[in-house]
C-alpha cells in the first residue's frame, strides 16, 4: 500500500514539473521587476555568457569580464559592436573599424581586410557556433555580405556567389545545432530571412516571401525563427503595421496582437520560448509585451527602464540582460 501511495506521489510530481515537453521552470511567473543593475551609467552594447555563466560584456571599446562579484576590463582599441562566445572560452568580437576580433588566453587577434581578406573592418554581427567556426557580417549594402571562419580559412556568402539576394546583413543567431539563422537588408521590401544547414546548404524560410524590413530575428528551442518587422522608413506612415511572425510548418505565421509595436524593436524569444516585444496600446505608456504562447502579458507603467536598449541577451537560468545607453539591466525570471 505505502509502495502504491509513493508511486502515485513520484507520478503527480512528474506530471507537475513537466508536462507538454515543457518544464516546471518554464511555468514560473512572468517577472517584470529588475532585479540587478551592472555598469550605471555607461554604454553597453552587448553581452554573451561563457558555460560557467561568467558575463563578458561590450563596453564601449572595452571587453569587460564579470564572474557575478567582480569585473576585470581589457581594451580591444576599437568600439565594440557585437559579441559572442565560443568554444573552449573564445570571446569573438565585431568591432567598428578593426575587423573581427578574437580574444583568446589573455591576448587580442585581429582578422582584417589587409590580413584576412574581409570585404570591409567594420564587423555588424557575430555567432559562436557549436562546433568552434564562427559566422559573422562584414557587410554594407551592395558590398561583402555573411562571412565563414572555421579557424583555417575564410569564406564569404554573397549574392553573386549564393542564393543569398541582398549583401547587407544585420541580424544573426546560430542555434544550437549549428544552423545559421540571417536576415538580409539593403533594400525595403525585398528583406528575406535564409537558413544555412551544417552542409551549408542555403534556405530561404517560406520560399518567395519578402518583408518591408526586419527590426529583429531570434530562434527558439524548436528551431523557429521568430522576426519583428519594421515600417519606419515608409513615407507612407500609418499605412502599415509592425508584425511580429514566425516560421512554423513551412510558412510564416503572423502571432495577432492587440498593441501597436515600437520601430526598432528588440524583439527576443527567452529560454521558455516566450517572445518579448516592445510595444504600446495608443494613447498609453510604452512597455513590453510577453506571448506565452496562449495569451500576451505586459509591464506596468515605469516597470522597465527609461533608456535606450541596444541588445538583449538571456543567460542560462533565463534571466534576461537589457544592454542600454545606462548600463545593464537584469530582470531573474526564476
Amino acid at each position: 500500500m505505502k509502495r502504491t501511495v509513493l508511486f502515485i506521489f513520484i507520478a503527480l510530481f512528474l506530471f507537475s514539473c513537466k508536462k507538454d515537453g515543457l518544464t516546471y521552470k518554464e511555468f514560473a511567473p512572468i517577472n517584470f521587476d529588475v532585479s540587478e543593475r551592472l555598469l550605471e551609467g555607461e554604454k553597453i552594447a552587448c553581452v554573451d555568457f561563457d558555460r560557467d555563466g561568467n558575463a563578458w560584456i561590450g563596453a564601449g571599446s572595452t571587453l569587460v569580464f564579470y564572474d557575478g562579484n567582480r569585473t576585470r576590463n581589457y581594451e580591444v582599441d576599437s568600439e565594440i559592436r557585437d559579441l559572442s562566445v565560443g568554444l573552449n572560452g573564445k570571446v569573438w568580437i565585431a568591432t567598428e573599424d578593426r575587423g573581427l576580433a578574437l580574444f583568446s588566453d589573455g591576448k587580442f587577434t585581429y582578422f582584417t581586410m589587409q590580413n584576412s581578406g574581409l570585404p570591409r573592418d567594420y564587423i555588424i554581427a557575430v555567432e559562436a557556433s557549436p562546433d568552434g567556426s564562427v559566422w559573422f557580417s562584414s557587410s554594407a549594402h551592395m558590398l561583402g555580405g555573411l562571412m565563414y571562419f572555421d579557424g583555417k580559412k575564410f569564406e564569404l556568402f554573397t549574392p553573386e556567389n549564393s542564393d543569398i539576394n541582398q549583401n547587407l546583413i544585420i541580424d544573426l543567431k546560430v542555434d544550437k545545432n549549428g544552423d545559421v539563422f540571417f536576415s538580409t537588408e539593403g533594400t525595403v521590401t525585398e528583406t528575406k530571412v535564409f537558413m544555412i544547414d551544417k552542409r551549408k546548404n542555403i534556405i530561404p524560410l517560406g520560399g518567395d516571401a519578402s518583408f518591408y524590413w526586419i527590426s529583429s530575428l531570434d530562434v527558439n528551442s524548436k528551431s523557429e525563427a521568430v522576426i519583428a518587422t519594421d515600417h519606419s522608413l515608409s513615407s507612407c506612415m500609418g499605412c502599415y503595421t509592425n508584425d511580429v511572425i514566425i516560421f512554423r510548418n513551412g510558412k510564416w505565421n503572423k502571432i495577432e496582437t492587440e498593441f501597436e509595436m515600437d520601430f526598432f524593436n528588440r524583439m527576443f524569444v527567452d529560454k521558455r520560448d516566450f517572445i518579448w516585444v516592445q510595444g504600446s496600446i495608443k494613447g498609453d505608456y510604452q512597455s513590453y509585451f510577453v506571448y506565452d504562447g496562449r495569451k500576451w502579458h505586459r509591464s506596468k507603467k515605469d516597470q522597465l527602464p527609461d533608456a535606450f536598449i541596444y541588445s538583449v541577451k538571456v543567460d542560462q537560468h533565463n534571466s534576461i540582460w537589457f544592454c542600454t545607453d545606462d548600463g545593464i539591466y537584469i530582470l531573474n525570471q526564476s
